[in-house]
């Protein structure tokens, strides 16, 4: 065996295609940093009309003051700091399905309330901690997509992620029954989609097939651990996740899925014919 792109190789194997996601198909990932530079923003200017227009706040001003110690400036951007944050993460984590983002959002949220009350700069330390939040989570974001890498070989498909934890898994390809493609409004612009190997136990290779109608979902109840078919949502894990020309991928995988199944019948028929020249 030798090695090529990173991953081991059988003999006569050769690499045919090597594919990543399209950056667009993690632009929910980018939005989300995009809009945490925008709750910046928008705080910024909050707090500056707060401190133009204190009457403004009246009461309710009065009562944050009253519970942070703080100015009624300080203390009500604080709180709309917090809300904005707790309501989005609860929100994008209904979208997502969930929980990281609102343990994010929490996370940032408790870091910039932290920092700012250390060094006693309000209302700018906690400013800071959502762009570089932003930054930071969009740089993680490109390495996450980048980690991605799909091989499609003359013997087999190798999917790859992480950069921190690998995960890896090969698919032969006469274990394969069914592609299938998925391509959202995006995805048919640009041309990217996911692409989902079916397997003849009907499930993707580690993906919940509620997007190619199949799944397995499996429960405790009792100690035991039921098995069944229903609806869920996709996971990225083994599945070509969001790469550009999905379709041209399909076709490639198609062409060796059949002559995967042609192999043995050509096998068997080229040894009728030797048994026949011997007889």
């Amino acid at each position: 065996m030798f090695r090529a792109y990173g991953i081991s190789l059988f003999h006569d194997e050769e690499v045919e295609d090597v594919l990543r996601p399209h950056p667009l198909s993690f632009l929910r990932y980018y939005m989300v940093a995009i809009y945490l530079i925008v709750v910046a923003v928008a705080l910024h200017r909050l707090y500056s009309y707060f401190q133009v227009n204190v009457n403004a706040l009246g009461f309710l001003g009065s009562i944050f003051s009253f519970v942070t110690r703080m100015l009624a400036p300080e203390a009500t951007l604080l709180i709309v700091f917090w809300v904005v944050l707790i309501v989005s993460g609860i929100l994008i984590n209904l979208l997502w399905v969930s929980k990281l983002p609102l343990i994010c959002m929490v996370g940032v949220g408790a870091t910039g309330t932290f920092l700012e009350i250390y060094y006693h700069h309000p209302p700018f330390t906690k400013l800071w901690v959502l762009v570089i939040a932003a930054a930071l989570g969009m740089a993680l974001a490109e390495l996450y997509r980048r980690s991605h890498q799909y091989f499609i070989t003359n013997y087999r498909i190798v999917m790859r992620k992480g950069f921190i934890r690998r995960v890896e898994r090969d698919l032969i390809y006469d274990r394969i029954t069914d592609v299938y493609v998925s391509q959202g409004l995006l995805g048919r612009i640009f041309n990217f989609g996911t692409v989902i190997p079916i397997t003849a136990l009907g499930f993707g290779v580690g993906e919940e097939m509620a997007v190619a109608g199949v799944h397995a979902a499996s429960t405790r109840v009792g100690g035991t651990i039921d098995v069944g078919a229903g609806g869920g949502k996709a996971a990225m894990y083994f599945s070509f996740y969001g790469i550009p020309k999905p379709k041209r991928a399909r076709s490639l995988i198609i062409s060796r899925q059949l002559q995967a199944r042609e192999a043995p019948i050509l096998r068997r028929i080229e040894e009728l014919l030797k048994e026949k020249n011997i007889d």
